[in-house]
């Protein structure tokens, strides 16, 4: 999981405001890839999710709910699946002694698989080490 920080002016006053939310786009278990069924006669699996629901872990913090998100999958050939559809949701975090809080995070809805990947498979290779 990650935190995402963007620039948006989509607000009622149409103003320049940043934004941070939590990001989960592909578990981090180079294993899990493997698990993924590819249909029949098909090329690409775009989406993929988890066999059970999980709570989330952020700064030492469990999520109050099970979550069960979508992530992109995987081809067999030189596309590489990238999200094409999200909403945002708010999830509650409860913190041992120390309460509670809240954040947005990014939810993919879709994913499509496309031939523009520097790295086939590698959902990351456009991500540049600034």
């Amino acid at each position: 999981m990650g935190i995402s920080n963007r620039v948006t002016n989509e607000n009622s006053n149409c103003e320049m405001r940043k934004e941070k939310r939590l990001c989960y786009i592909q578990p981090c278990d180079s294993n899990i890839l493997k698990t993924i069924k590819i249909p029949k006669g098909k090329t690409c699996q775009p989406t993929f999710q988890l066999s059970k629901a999980e709570k989330f872990v952020f700064s030492g913090c469990s999520s109050t709910q099970s979550y069960k998100p979508t992530f992109c999958g995987i081809c067999l050939d030189k596309r590489c699946c990238i999200p094409n559809k999200s909403k945002m949701i708010t999830i509650q975090f409860d913190c041992p002694n120390e309460g509670s809080f809240k954040w947005k995070m990014l939810w993919i809805t879709s994913c499509v698989c496309q031939r523009n990947c520097r790295e086939p498979g590698d959902i990351f290779s456009e991500l540049k080490i600034l």
